[in-house]
C-alpha cells in the first residue's frame, strides 16, 4: 500500500462524514419547514372559522303559535360579515320551523345587493333537497316590502311540507334580512300570517350599525300586514292531491330565491 492511501481513505471517511451532516441538516431544516407550514395553514383556516355563539340578537322576534321557544343565534365570519337572529324548531319535529336573520356584509365586503348575499346559516337547509316555486309573495310590512316564495321539501317519513321563504324587497347596501316560516304540521304557511309576524320584529339594539339605525327609523311606523299574491306565466305548478296537501312542484324551472346558493 501507498503511502498516500491512508490520506485518501481519510479524505473520503471526512467527505462521508460531512456529507452525513450536511444531509442531516437539510432533512431537519425540511422537517421544520413542514412544521412552520402546517401551523401557517391551521392559522389561516382558523382566521377563516365562523365565530358562533348564543348572544343576543340585536331584536326579538316570535312566531304564530303564540309561546313557540326560539332560540337566538349570532355568528360572524372573516370575510362573510355577522348574522344573528332567532331560530325555531326543526324538520322532522311537526312543530313549527322557521328562521329570521339579519345579515351584515363585513367591513371590506362587498355591499350587498338583492341577489345577495347568500346568506351562510341557512346553507344547512340545502340537505333538505328544497325546491322554491309556487306563487310570488310581495308582503307589506312596517320595515318595508319583502319578496316571497313557496319553499316545499320533503320530511324524514316522505310527507311533503310547504314553507315560505322571504327577504327584504327594499333596496339597501347595508343589509339583508330574511328567513322561512314553516306552520305546524303539515298546514301550507300563509303569506298574510307571516307578514305580520314580520311586523311583530321588536328592534333591541345593544350596538350601532347602518342596519340598525335604518330600521330603527321605521320601527314607529303602524304595523302593514298586508300580502299580494301573484302567479306570473311559466311560474311552477303544486301538484296537490285529493285532500288538498301538497305532493310535489310540477315542471321545469330554475326557480331561485336569494338565502342560498342554488
Amino acid at each position: 500500500m501507498s503511502a498516500d492511501a491512508p490520506r485518501a481513505l481519510a479524505v473520503i471517511g471526512a467527505t462521508g462524514t460531512a456529507a452525513l451532516g450536511v444531509a442531516r441538516f437539510l432533512f431537519l431544516a425540511l422537517g421544520t419547514a413542514v412544521f412552520l407550514l402546517i401551523l401557517l395553514v391551521a392559522w389561516w383556516l382558523y382566521g377563516k372559522l365562523p365565530s358562533i355563539g348564543r348572544g343576543q340578537p340585536a331584536f326579538a322576534w316570535a312566531i304564530e303559535p303564540p309561546g313557540t321557544p326560539g332560540s337566538p343565534l349570532v355568528a360572524t365570519h372573516p370575510t362573510r360579515g355577522r348574522e344573528e337572529g332567532w331560530q325555531f324548531g326543526g324538520p322532522g319535529t311537526g312543530e313549527p320551523f322557521a328562521a329570521l336573520v339579519l345579515a351584515e356584509p363585513d367591513e371590506a365586503g362587498r355591499p350587498f345587493t338583492l341577489t345577495t348575499p347568500q346568506f351562510w346559516q341557512f346553507e344547512p337547509l340545502r340537505a333538505l333537497r328544497p325546491q322554491v316555486g309556487g306563487p310570488h309573495y310581495t308582503m307589506t310590512t312596517r320595515w318595508g316590502p319583502f319578496a316571497g316564495r313557496d319553499l316545499i321539501y320533503e320530511e324524514f317519513d316522505g310527507r311533503v311540507r310547504t314553507c315560505i321563504v322571504f327577504r327584504n324587497a327594499f333596496e339597501t347596501s347595508a343589509f339583508a334580512l330574511g328567513g322561512y316560516y314553516c306552520a305546524a304540521g303539515q298546514q301550507a304557511a300563509n303569506a298574510a300570517s307571516l307578514a305580520c309576524m314580520i311586523d311583530r320584529m321588536k328592534l333591541q339594539p345593544q350596538r350601532e350599525s347602518a342596519a340598525l339605525t335604518y330600521l330603527g327609523s321605521r320601527a314607529g311606523q303602524p304595523a302593514q300586514c298586508q300580502n299580494t299574491t301573484f302567479y306570473p306565466p311559466g311560474t311552477r305548478r303544486i301538484v296537490r292531491d285529493r285532500k288538498g296537501g301538497v305532493v310535489r312542484m310540477a315542471g321545469g324551472s330554475s326557480d331561485t330565491f336569494p338565502l342560498w346558493p342554488r
